[in-house]
């Protein structure tokens, strides 16, 4: 009802109301109580100053940064950006482009602002800052975590809102006080999106004491569901570029994960799934990164801990790797994968996960039935001693009998397996 009555206010006396907010906003012996009932009304009558860009500035540029941690606020903020976003009109843009400051209300009050954040994310997905917001996502745990740093190094205790006491970070509050490591931490601190990313590892290693506070833990635990909905949007306006961009990021990050418990898990199942509706949506993605898998098959480091991304990049191989999907498609490709999968070293290697394999040994084997070269080197007979290549290993203890079979059914039908 406020809200209605604000918007039958003339506009000249409600850029004046609007404007007597922002100074009030901006005094510094505000009590929390008093500035948190200013920041409500604030909201009220920003859904009716729909015309004055100051107010939309202060509304997604100071809001968030200063009040991140009121969890009544950061609902109501959500909320209200979900209910009004047909009176942002021209101000949608300002809306998208501050996206790292919405996270901070998504890292400190997750998980009950997840299903808020799902609803909101398609309204702010955009092929411009696509990739940048990918990255966000998967660095939201670290912002938790520099974010509790930040309230730490607050000067005034008393202001501060309660965090998990019981955790102790000394080495963590002197890197974020260190000049040395001050550019990475604005970056995850700042308010708008930069059109650039930055690799966070030094900061995930720094802050990986705070893996186990709660409020991080938990931010954690939210990551997948939001990808899901991530992914579901940009999917809708990606093009053929920004599908290669996207693959690419996944492969590149995968490894590179902040290491709260159980994460990386969650993450390597939601790029795993991802990975693949990307090549569902341009098959020929296989083909145009061909240098970028092989490079990512050469990794032997982390192949347990990514295999269920391992798994989906060996099925995309097989399935896509092939003239029906792209015309581009060489033998000389085909020959130079399989040689990738079958030759890896296995002086090292950990034993394989059972979906790795079974991937692997099917994978093969349609490489194999589109190149003639490949097929005699495909042919593994039961009980054969050990190459010393991972793929000839892999195939001489599991399946051997199986993939002859489907190699010679290749042969017989002449076409891809």
């Amino acid at each position: 009802g406020l809200c209605h009555h604000a918007q039958e206010i003339q506009d000249e006396e409600l850029k004046k109301f609007c404007s007597r907010i922002c100074k009030l906003l901006q005094a510094e012996d505000l009590g929390p109580d008093t500035l948190d009932s200013l920041q409500r009304l604030f909201l009220i009558i920003s859904a009716a100053a729909v015309d004055s860009e100051a107010v939309y500035q202060h509304l997604f540029t100071r809001i968030p940064v200063e009040q991140f941690h009121s969890p009544m606020l950061a609902f109501e903020f959500i909320q209200f950006c979900r209910d009004n976003l047909h009176l942002f009109s021209g101000h949608l843009s300002t809306l998208r482009l501050s996206f790292p400051n919405l996270f901070k209300f998504l890292a400190w009050n997750s998980p009950p602002l997840t299903s808020e954040f799902v609803a909101l994310l398609p309204a702010l997905v955009d092929a411009g800052t696509a990739l940048e917001m990918l990255h966000a996502l998967l660095d939201l745990p670290c912002l938790t975590a520099v974010l509790d740093l930040q309230l730490r190094s607050a000067p005034a205790a008393s202001e501060r809102p309660l965090w998990d006491t019981s955790l102790r970070a000394p080495s963590c509050l002197e890197a974020f006080r260190d000049p040395q490591f001050q550019g990475l931490f604005q970056y995850l601190l700042r308010p708008k999106a930069s059109g650039t990313t930055e690799r966070l590892a030094p900061l995930h290693q720094l802050l990986q004491p705070m893996a186990g506070c709660a409020r991080v833990a938990q931010c954690a635990q939210a990551v997948p569901t939001l990808l899901q909905a991530f992914f579901s949007a940009v999917t809708q306006v990606a093009d053929g570029s920004l599908i290669n961009q996207l693959a690419l990021l996944l492969l590149g990050r995968s490894d590179s994960l902040y290491p709260a418990p159980g994460y990386a898990a969650g993450v390597h199942s939601v790029l795993s799934s991802q990975f693949l509706a990307l090549c569902t949506l341009k098959p020929s993605l296989v083909v145009e990164l061909a240098r970028d898998l092989l490079e990512f098959l050469g990794s032997v480091n982390g192949l347990c801990s990514r295999a269920s991304l391992v798994t989906s990049v060996v099925w995309a191989i097989g399935e896509y790797l092939s003239v029906t999907y792209d015309r581009r498609c060489t033998v000389e490709q085909i020959n130079k994968f399989f040689e990738a999968l079958e030759c890896r070293p296995s002086a090292a290697l950990p034993r394989c996960p059972p979906q790795v394999v079974t991937v692997l040994m099917t994978t093969l084997t349609k490489l194999a039935s589109r190149s003639q070269d490949l097929i005699p080197r495909c042919l593994v007979r039961e009980g054969a001693k050990p190459s010393g290549s991972w793929g000839r290993e892999v195939a001489s203890e599991v399946f051997p009998s199986r993939c002859c079979e489907m190699v010679a059914a290749a042969q017989v039908l002449g076409g891809p397996c």
